[in-house]
């Protein structure tokens, strides 16, 4: 499972959700949580954390979102020899196929369907420490 102390990146175009998944996050006792409400700004933070001794090491980023999209974001991230590895998980509320399909090609870590029970989203912060690293050490 992912450290405790491990920096998580929320990205979401709604106030609202934004505080959803970091008062979520918090019980499930990670404690370095930064936001964003875009995919622009969050590029920028990820890349001034990677400057810095607080590395991002989870993302969690709203699917629909007006600019660049979730799935924008992920192909950027990908893109990044930095960040090609990095933990992602896209929330949404819609099962879109043609997204899903994409987003799986691209490596996406896995999904959150909105709205979510804080036992879903430990399970699937799990199921991204897993795919990214359980597996690695394999």
């Amino acid at each position: 499972m992912f450290a405790k102390e491990t920096h998580i990146l929320v990205v979401d175009d709604s106030l609202n959700i934004r505080r959803i998944v970091v008062d979520a996050l918090y019980r499930l006792g990670f404690s370095k949580v930064t936001t964003a409400e875009d995919a622009v700004e969050a590029m920028a933070k990820l890349v001034f954390f990677t400057k810095t001794t607080h590395r991002i090491g989870l993302i969690l980023s709203d699917l629909n979102m007006p600019g660049p999209s979730g799935l924008d974001f992920l192909k950027q991230v990908r893109g990044q020899k930095d960040f090609a590895s990095l933990p992602f998980l896209l929330v949404t509320t819609e099962s879109e196929k043609g997204a899903v399909v994409e987003a799986a090609a691209l490596g996406v870590s896995g999904y959150i369907v909105k709205p979510f029970s804080l036992d879903t989203l430990g399970k699937k912060i799990e199921g991204a420490w897993q795919k990214h690293y359980a597996n690695a050490a394999s």
